[in-house]
């Protein structure tokens, strides 16, 4: 196998990685596995009108302000087969350790392509497990603009990757291509042929 093949593969693998890159990918990324099940797992009470899981995740008092509004929450979900995906994230923390004051953010957009339910809530933790202290539910027939900002977003940073690789691979080649024009030309003036 030639030198140069290798690399022409090398290349398409990294266009095919960065191809395969995502607003998605990226957001999985940041979270961890834990966040994005209590993430799921609290839109999923909300639909099914679970009150006593949705109890056990919210702070006491938001629950004691906002326990009948779950319900009213729910009618606001697509019926049928639905797709529910984190389509932003966002973390603050005072420190690290058992006692340091950790606050997030989640939205997640459920749809059937119909119908589109956008989630919103923060959390709070100081050691223990996190407690969801504002949430927020919205419905609509119309895909939310968060959702498309993600997606535009998501589309611009991949073709600016590739064309960034693109560029790098071109950089690479003319560098080799000019050693080896160099290391050819002193072979010849040192009578190797």
């Amino acid at each position: 196998m030639g030198l140069s093949f290798i690399r022409y593969v090398m290349a398409l693998l990294a266009l095919g990685a960065l191809a395969a890159c995502s607003m998605d990918s990226m957001i999985e990324t940041m979270t961890s596995e834990e966040d994005r099940a209590m993430a799921q797992e609290f839109v999923d009470n909300i639909r099914t009108g679970d009150t006593a899981a949705i109890e056990s995740m919210v702070d006491p008092d938001v629950w004691r302000n906002s326990a009948g509004q779950f319900e009213q929450a729910a009618d606001l979900f697509p019926d049928g087969e639905v797709e529910t995906r984190i389509i932003s994230y966002s973390m603050n923390s005072d420190g690290l350790g058992e006692g340091a004051r950790t606050e997030k953010e989640f939205t997640l957009v459920t749809t059937n392509d119909a119908h589109w339910t956008t989630t919103r809530f923060s959390t709070l933790q100081r050691g223990g497990d996190p407690v969801i202290t504002s949430w927020s539910v919205d419905g609509s027939s119309e895909p939310p603009a968060d959702l498309e900002v993600m997606e535009t977003v998501g589309s611009v940073f991949m073709w600016a990757g590739i064309i960034a690789l693109v560029i790098f691979v071109g950089i690479v080649v003319l560098i080799v291509w000019l050693v080896r024009r160099s290391r050819r030309k002193n072979q010849e003036r040192a009578g190797i042929s």
